[in-house]
């Protein structure tokens, strides 16, 4: 981020993971992933369109009804001062201008509902409090409640975001990943499909990962930092995420 605006310290570690798993556990190809690092909002609009069409990079590179699409971000959200709404902050965006300068959270799972794959997955590692792990984002007294909005197609999309309501997405210091992202690899790794979490089938789902997260994630947020963090979820809870051994 420009300026004098929080770094997210470990946001090139997430996506690099993030992007490991997908190659190695669910079978990607290099040349069907959009990486960007430190994006602009000329390649937000770029990737994944504006208000007045929803026709970006990534919509291009679908097939319809066979592309299964997987939408990563590991970085600072806001919330809009006027509107309370979510947005994402771009590297050149303000957070105190998050409506003029940020990409909208509900323009994004918008423009990703009119895109004709198969299935969608979103997992956000941001919080839309106006908080971050360093202090304040924006110049408010307080954190600032904004909800995501639940989006118009559950079995096409899924979406699981860091922290709820006002909550503060954490670091993992030791692991310098975000603590959303490690346990979110943990769980679909597998981990959610064991013991208390799963039901051990080999499969796993929305509702699994879930339960992981707000048993494990949640914890360590408390123990760490004496702070509730509880993952956002919305779409198909039986939707099915990893098939654990499959290899394509």
């Amino acid at each position: 981020y420009e300026g004098d605006i929080a770094k997210v310290d470990y946001a090139h570690n997430d996506a690099d993971a993030i992007r490991e798993f997908i190659k190695k556990r669910l079978g990607y190809r290099d040349g069907n992933i959009i990486d960007l690092k430190d994006a602009t909002s000329g390649q937000f609009d770029a990737v994944f369109g504006t208000k007045e069409s929803h026709k970006g990079k990534l919509f291009d590179w679908v097939r319809p009804d066979q592309s299964d699409v997987i939408v990563y971000y590991s970085g600072h959200g806001v919330p809009g001062i006027e509107d309370r709404r979510g947005y994402l902050l771009p590297v050149d965006g303000d957070p105190n201008r998050a409506r003029l300068t940020g990409y909208s959270l509900e323009l994004l799972l918008d423009n990703l509902g009119q895109i004709p794959a198969r299935s969608i997955t979103v997992y956000l590692d941001a919080c839309f409090s106006g908080g971050s792990h360093q202090g304040m984002l924006v110049r408010s007294a307080s954190p600032i409640l904004v909800t995501p909005k639940e989006v118009e197609s559950p079995q096409r999309m899924v979406v699981l975001t860091a922290a709820s309501g006002d909550q503060l997405a954490s670091w993992d210091e030791d692991k310098k990943h975000g603590l959303f992202t490690w346990h979110l690899l943990e769980a679909l790794s597998g981990r959610a499909d064991e013991g208390s979490y799963g039901d051990g089938d080999g499969e796993v789902v929305v509702s699994e990962v879930k339960k992981y997260l707000d048993t494990e994630m949640t914890y360590q947020a408390r123990r760490r930092y004496g702070r509730d963090q509880n993952v956002w979820v919305s779409g198909e809870m039986e939707r099915i995420l990893v098939q654990l051994g499959l290899q394509n």
